[in-house]
């Protein structure tokens, strides 16, 4: 190989360690300022229309942002009173799920800790189950407030720490989007401005492209969201199955994360239906809803209402999807449809990179 291509693989290959290593440490600045961009991007047309009534730019920022909290304060209303029920209750049905797969495991002696190993297993924890209410070795129980709640100390302290990082996250996000709404425009102009004079035209098509793209795809999404939510919901009830709105609800969420997020959705419901007993009433039922709702969505609902915008093939869909969740967790996977959609149509504009854009998309 010629020295010149060596130094150029080489720096390209410097160049993608460079960017992964900034996307990982960088995650906490970079994650919310991602989301708070895409949730403004979603939110222009809003600010938009609000303007052409003749609102001023404050005022209409002001009425984007609060259809944003409106529809999370609708969700969270509509969900809280079981989710809050739900989590009570979590101790218990995660016992009632233990004990289903110990039948389970009865009934298959082939599945390990199956047959003969749980009743030597159950008989070696008799002499355990035989302690008295309240005590653990022995030991006393009785003491504080703080030791007779179901979580110890540095459980309350991790659980109110993530609380409040949640909260603190969720507002920085909104400091994001009121920021990026106020600044679109200077933004647009500084993206322009360092464009050459004869790529300006192609410049402008791509910020355009790049922010239709993103307004369709998370747009559609959340109209998807929705109508699973009801699909899943009347399924659930019809099945039996206990929680079924807040089931329903995070099943439908999931979906967003292609492939995989129907699979934990599902794996999901199959298990709260296990642990309430349903028996396989409620499991065939709830097979059938998720069947039906995947076939609505795959050959119906998302060619109609997403359509064929982001335009990326399965393979580059589930490789990114794995990489932004192991860089940015969760959220990560949310975001890296539209985050590739974008940077598919950037590379389509740019001059040496169209073979990156033919390598992510379908056509």
């Amino acid at each position: 190989m010629p020295a010149s291509k060596l130094v150029a693989v080489v720096l390209r290959l410097a160049l993608v360690i460079g960017i992964v290593t900034i996307l990982y440490f960088g995650k906490p600045v970079l994650l919310t300022l991602t989301v708070g961009g895409l949730l403004a991007v979603l939110l222009d047309p809003i600010d938009e229309k609000l303007r052409s009534w003749g609102w001023k730019p404050g005022f209409a920022i002001a009425g984007a942002v609060f259809v944003l909290l409106l529809v999370f304060a609708g969700l969270f209303f509509a969900v809280g009173k079981q989710a809050s029920r739900f989590a009570e209750n979590w101790p218990q049905i995660e016992q009632r799920l233990g004990e289903q797969m110990e039948k389970l495991k009865e009934k298959l002696p082939m599945v390990p800790g199956g047959g003969g190993e749980d009743q030597a297993k159950q008989q070696g924890n008799g002499q355990t189950a035989q302690l008295p209410v309240g005590s653990a070795g022995g030991s006393n129980t009785t003491g504080s407030v703080m030791d007779k709640l179901p979580v110890d100390r540095s459980q309350l302290t991790g659980i109110l720490s993530s609380t409040l990082s949640a909260l603190g996250d969720f507002l920085l996000i909104l400091v994001y989007v009121v920021l990026f709404l106020s600044q679109k425009e200077r933004l647009r102009e500084f993206v322009l401005r360092r464009a050459p004079d004869d790529k300006r035209g192609l410049t402008h098509q791509t910020i355009n492209e790049s922010a239709d793209v993103a307004q369709k795809y998370l747009k559609g999404r959340l109209i998807l969201i929705f109508i699973l939510s009801v699909l899943y919901t009347g399924g659930f009830l019809i099945s039996g199955l206990d929680y079924a709105l807040v089931v329903a609800v995070l099943a439908a969420v999931l979906s967003i994360i292609p492939y995989l997020g129907n699979i934990i959705g599902g794996g999901l419901a199959l298990a709260i239906a296990l642990a309430g007993g349903g028996g396989t009433t409620a499991m065939v039922g709830v097979l059938v809803t998720m069947a039906i709702a995947q076939l609505l969505e795959s050959y119906i609902l998302t060619p109609l209402i997403v359509g064929d915008e982001v335009d990326i093939n399965p393979l580059t869909t589930i490789v990114a999807v794995i990489a932004f969740t192991v860089l940015w967790g969760a959220v990560g996977a949310i975001v890296a449809i539209p985050v590739v959609a974008i940077l598919r149509i950037v590379f389509s504009h740019v001059e040496g990179t169209e073979d990156y854009a033919y390598l992510l998309g379908q056509d």
